[in-house]
């Protein structure tokens, strides 16, 4: 993991989006070298928000859900955060003074904003490391918290299959009922396949992983160039 006991040089590279009715705003950096990232993101969490106040409800809170490739880690700068992990489903309240925690991979886990908190939150998210067959990049979350949030504004409708297909490409699966331990790797065994069909079918549908009206002009072309060679 990063020293980030000093600064790094993480400038940002597209942001800051302020989505889910204002309530959450992200913004995308370039991570430090040393972080062996594919992508930093610093979101913030507006504390007195409405939005925020309903924790896990809030639109922008996943479901449980584990990488396969990938560790997510995370900093909080200023604020609290919530999470939810492991298959015991374990609620914590992280704040500034934790230092930086690592959920590794096959670890069910969420991010939710905390209640209580009385300011801002703003925390630091990474995915590392990055020579992974199937990496997330911000493009991929871009993607997908703007898609999410227009979903929840109610100015895009809810479209299984690309969903579906924006989480297999990222090698992300769903965990279903965490605490009934008899169902073993079902948990996310299912989830993954039944994905994976929704995903397959997207494909043969004309789908893509990554929507134009969501990504820049520039990195949409070099997509679009990329599918063709």
């Amino acid at each position: 993991m990063a020293d980030t006991s000093l600064p790094l040089d993480e400038p940002v590279i597209a942001g800051p989006f302020h989505l889910y009715e204002g309530s959450f705003v992200i913004e995308f950096l370039r991570p430090h070298p040393s972080r062996q990232a594919t992508v930093l993101m610093r979101a913030t969490y507006l504390h007195d928000h409405p939005l925020c106040k309903t924790g896990k409800a809030h639109p922008q809170s996943p479901p449980l859900h584990l990488h396969f490739d990938q560790s997510e880690s995370f900093q909080v700068l200023s604020g609290k955060v919530g999470t939810t992990s492991t298959y015991d489903a374990v609620d914590q309240i992280w704040t500034a003074e934790d230092p930086p925690h690592q959920i590794t991979p096959w670890t069910p886990h969420n991010f939710w904003p905390c209640p209580e908190s009385t300011e801002d939150t703003t925390i630091l998210v990474w995915a590392h490391p990055e020579n992974v067959p199937d990496p997330m990049d911000w493009l991929f979350f871009q993607n997908l918290l703007m898609l999410i949030s227009d979903i929840s504004e109610k100015k895009a409708n809810m479209d299984p299959f690309q969903i579906m297909l924006l989480q297999h490409v990222s090698a992300t699966a769903l965990v279903w009922f965490p605490t009934v331990r008899f169902l073993g790797p079902l948990r996310w065994w299912i989830p993954w396949k039944i994905q994976g069909a929704f995903a397959g079918i997207a494909r043969l549908l004309g789908y893509t992983p990554l929507l134009e009206k969501y990504t820049p002009a520039v990195e949409w072309e070099k997509y679009r160039h990329a599918k063709k060679t």
